[in-house]
């Protein structure tokens, strides 16, 4: 559930700001390539 509201997220301030969207996909990304994932996922 924390995986989808996280990329919904990302999605809505696509809508507003494609750069601070860009920027927090590269985040996300990074962060499940190192096995980090948000709360509630595990």
């Amino acid at each position: 559930m924390a995986l989808t509201r996280k990329l919904l997220v990302i999605t809505a301030v696509a809508k507003h700001d494609l750069a601070d969207a860009a920027r927090r996909l590269e985040s996300f990304m990074a962060d499940l390539e190192e096995g980090r994932f948000p709360e509630g996922d595990r």
